[in-house]
């Protein structure tokens, strides 16, 4: 028997089925738009060409907006390519978009040192921050990330902390600036010292300003109350990478001569103290459009490896006879010795050398301390031991040691100094004329600090 529908129901039956159809034709489409297919690398190379190729023509006509949005997409589908950042960049710079140009200068970089138009605008913005001061020795953290921003990287370990912003490293130690590193071209070799200029300074200059890059290390030091952008005064110690293996240190003298005599008027150019190796000189130059007259008091010193250089620069012309002869008493007195001596086995014979150094560096310092004794001066004090024992230095601690201060003398106090060496650690004890230990110094970052306060 056959089953059939009436005319008029087979024809609603159909429309139903139509209706149907096109409801699910209509539902796969919206599916099929939602879900592309997946673009073939080829394919997003040549959609981000066609997208960098808008960009660069909005960019040609000043319509900034169009081009980021451009440079947006070809970012999008090519997120690993400096120069598309580096284009996005610009627009949202020219947009007066400076904080989102800021980041993409810097993904430029990082993906691809060798770019050097990003890198020169990289530094550029760098440099503005810098001319401010931001990035000074001692600013603290919290100041750096409100300006600079989340930085692309970021490393914390045992109290310091280091931030990456492209191609530049800031490192943090107790939450404020202690060292900038331009990375580029910068190999770990370099960053090791392997001898080092010791020298003393009065307590009142402070670090300014700390960079190491491809060249050489630098450090500078003001007066409490100046800054590196603005100063009467100026103490640097400079490491000038493998140059010692190149050059003898009057060589040296007379490259930068000749440097400056393209730049600036020389009016004086005196050698002090004359060596192969190690040469002591000034120099005076005039006022010009962009520098103020200036006096420098230099020495060279030929390392194992580095050209070791500290320079004093007075812009208070002209310079005393006092002054002159107190800050060339200060650049004699400097000497070269081994870096991270906590890490090296001395010989005998170093052992007997660092012995008499740390015993006439020790009276020096002794002296210092006990006229800041008389002063009352805490913070004086304080930089001259571990941070350990820093924060029991009071005024109380001062004022009960007044007395002792008063009667007693350098040679006393320090008689003679001990080396010994425990393993991977090295000390030195200060050894009275009585025979007792006054105290014990030990190496801090390049430096010695006493780790036990000898005047309670």
């Amino acid at each position: 028997m056959k089953w059939s529908l009436p005319s008029s129901s087979f024809v609603l039956f159909f429309c139903l089925l139509s209706l149907i159809f096109v409801q699910e034709n209509r539902v796969l489409a919206q599916e099929k738009k939602a879900e592309p297919a997946a673009l073939s690398e080829q394919e997003k190379k040549e959609k981000a060409l066609e997208h960098a190729k808008k960009g660069q023509e909005f960019l040609k006509q000043k319509y900034w907006k169009d081009a980021a949005a451009e440079f947006e997409k070809a970012v999008e589908l090519q997120p690993n390519h400096s120069v598309l950042h580096y284009l996005l960049g610009v627009s949202y710079l020219e947009n007066s978009e400076a904080s989102k140009g800021w980041v993409e200068f810097r993904k430029a970089v990082l993906l691809d040192q060798t770019n050097q138009r990003a890198a020169k605008d990289f530094m550029r913005i760098w440099s503005f921050f810098d001319r401010k001061g931001l990035l000074n020795v001692g600013t603290p953290e919290v100041e750096v990330l409100k300006v600079l921003g989340k930085p692309d990287q970021q490393r914390d370990q045992n109290g310091e902390s280091q931030m990456i912003y492209g191609f530049m490293w800031i490192n943090f130690r107790n939450g404020r600036l202690f060292a900038l590193v331009d990375t580029r071209g910068l190999t770990p070799e370099l960053t090791r010292a392997v001898n080092t200029m010791e020298f003393q300074l009065d307590p009142w200059w402070k670090e300014g300003y700390r960079i190491m890059t491809a060249t050489n290390a630098l450090t500078e030091y003001v007066a409490a109350e100046e800054t590196v952008q603005n100063y009467q005064q100026l103490f640097s110690t400079q490491r000038l990478f493998k140059l010692g293996e190149q050059f003898s240190a009057r060589v040296m003298m007379n490259r930068m001569k000749a440097t400056l005599e393209k730049t600036h008027q020389i009016e004086d150019w005196k050698v002090i103290q004359d060596g192969d190796n190690d040469i002591l000189f000034e120099w005076r130059v005039a006022k010009t459009e962009r520098t103020p007259a200036q006096h420098e008091i230099s020495r060279l010193v030929k390392g194992k490896r580095d050209m070791h250089r500290l320079a004093y620069v007075s812009r208070k012309t002209p310079l005393s006879e006092e002054a002159r002869a107190q800050w060339i008493k200060t650049m004699q007195s400097a000497k070269l010795v081994v870096a991270h001596v906590e890490e090296a086995k001395l010989t005998p014979a170093q052992k007997k050398e660092l012995e008499d150094q740390l015993t006439i560096k020790s009276r020096e310092i002794i002296t210092l301390q006990l006229q800041h004794i008389r002063d009352q001066d805490v913070k004086a004090m304080k930089p001259y031991f571990t941070e350990r024992v820093r924060n029991l230095i009071t005024a109380d601690l001062l004022k009960q040691a007044k007395q002792q201060a008063d009667s007693a003398t350098p040679e006393e106090l320090v008689h003679s100094v001990e080396v010994s060496e425990t393993g991977d650690q090295i000390q030195a004890k200060i050894k009275m004329k009585n025979g007792r230990t006054l105290t014990t110094l030990v190496p801090v970052n390049g430096k010695w600090e006493a780790d036990t306060i000898w005047f309670k």
